[in-house]
């Protein structure tokens, strides 16, 4: 079983800047993060969340196609040089 560390209200995946992977394989290492974050990130523990990778289930956000202006639903934690509506995955 595995743990994420997400902000509520957005769904976003955070992670510190040591550990840059978003995946903790035991509770007590997610909540370690969640601890270090919320004392030199400047998060609160009631803005954290820690989540099992099973039940987690991404936001979808409305964005644009930059070259198309189509609409469509992407995961809010698509790497933007991974995303249709960026100029970074267009130049590539």
């Amino acid at each position: 079983m595995a743990y994420y560390v997400i902000a509520r209200g957005t769904g976003l995946i955070v992670t510190d800047g040591k550990n840059r992977t978003q995946t903790y394989k035991t509770f007590a290492s997610a909540r370690a993060t969640r601890t270090r974050l919320c004392n030199k990130s400047g998060w609160s523990a009631g803005e954290l969340s820690i989540v099992d990778t099973k039940t987690y289930k991404p936001n979808m956000v409305t964005r644009k196609n930059l070259m198309s202006g189509i609409e469509y639903q992407e995961d809010v934690n698509t790497p933007l040089c991974c995303s249709p509506a960026s100029e970074t995955f267009w130049s590539m």
